[in-house]
């Protein structure tokens, strides 16, 4: 990390963002059935409703690289594969130019560690420094209080609910309009 902010860099196209303790990089192609495995293991409190696996996996594939509001990035400590956080455009919800739709999933032992935030923080500020973001937004089931709570410690705002999926009535966050932006360059 700079004294500026986190370090962002990409080669190739691929997107890698360094914090205090995380680096949120491209999933490698080993680590693509553990994160279909983690999906297939949650619960409805943590996602609204199960992918089609191979569209799924085709698009984890592409991790790291931000396609039409799509992104995935590996959540990364000391090179140990703790969860995902991604942008996507929500089925039947097209999102307006500027928009991005967040969603995070840390493994169990990794959870209450301060991690989940940290991501948050750093994929929104890469969101409005390198992809011209003006909303970013996100949801989470209301009974889900470990998501709530990094929403709000890393300065989001609730705002709502919104539909997702099957799932009526989720709890949705906005981040802060004026969020730090990291400085140094992709």
């Amino acid at each position: 990390m700079s004294e500026d902010g986190p370090d962002a860099s990409a080669e190739a196209g691929d997107i890698a963002i360094r914090g205090p303790r995380l680096l949120l990089r491209a999933l490698r192609a080993d680590e693509i059935d553990a994160e279909w495995q983690a999906m297939v293991d949650a619960g409805p409190m943590v996602i609204a409703e199960l992918p089609d696996e191979p569209a799924f996996r085709a698009r984890l594939r592409r991790s790291g690289r931000l396609e039409d509001g799509h992104l995935d990035l590996a959540i990364d400590l000391d090179g140990t594969l703790i969860g995902r956080i991604q942008t996507f455009v929500p089925p039947g919800r097209p999102l307006p130019p500027g928009t991005f739709d967040l969603g995070i999933g840390l493994r169990e032992e990794a959870r209450g560690q301060g991690h989940g935030r940290e991501a948050l923080r750093l994929l929104t500020g890469w969101l409005f420094e390198h992809a011209a973001a003006q909303v970013i937004e996100g949801a989470t089931d209301p009974a889900n209080i470990a998501m709530r709570r990094a929403f709000q410690r890393a300065g989001w705002a609730e705002a709502g609910t919104v539909t997702t999926g099957r799932s009526t009535g989720w709890a949705r966050y906005f981040s802060p309009m004026e969020f730090p932006r990291p400085t140094s360059r992709i």
